[in-house]
């Protein structure tokens, strides 16, 4: 399992409406552009853990109930940082998980996020017409 976390919390101030919308926006788009970081590098973490299998390592799948107690992580430094989590026999050694650790977290960090698109126009605001001076109510 690969997990990112950008290590940075935003404001959580109101939006002028009141609402909280920014931040959530902010956290969906961090959290779309981890994703589609981590699909672009899949094919190229795929060859790392097919090395892996054909040095002799089986991996036990995520889903699997001895994955958590078995499991190995490895996190990265660096903002984001990344933890990888796997278990694996025969289990890899500390140099060996902080070396797949390394090389996963450069094809991720490094990859590109892909370019967001505009947000969308702000509807102008019509002014409201001047009041006559006679009229202050």
């Amino acid at each position: 399992m690969v997990t990112l976390d950008a290590g940075i919390s935003i404001s959580w101030a109101p939006d002028p409406d009141g609402s909280y919308d920014h931040g959530m926006r902010h956290h969906q788009r961090e959290e779309d552009e981890f994703r589609q970081r981590i699909d672009r590098a899949t094919p190229a973490i795929e060859v790392r853990f097919d090395a892996l299998e054909s040095e002799g390592h089986a991996f036990v799948v995520p889903s699997d109930p001895a994955f958590r107690h078995r499991a190995q992580r490895g996190t990265s430094s660096g903002l984001p940082s990344l933890e990888l989590e796997l278990a694996c026999t025969p289990v890899l050694t500390d140099e060996a998980l902080a070396a797949l650790t390394a090389d996963v977290a450069k094809l991720v960090v490094e990859t590109e996020p892909a370019a967001r698109p505009a947000p969308p126009p702000t509807p102008p605001r019509v002014a409201q017409p001047p009041r006559p001076w006679w009229r202050f109510w």
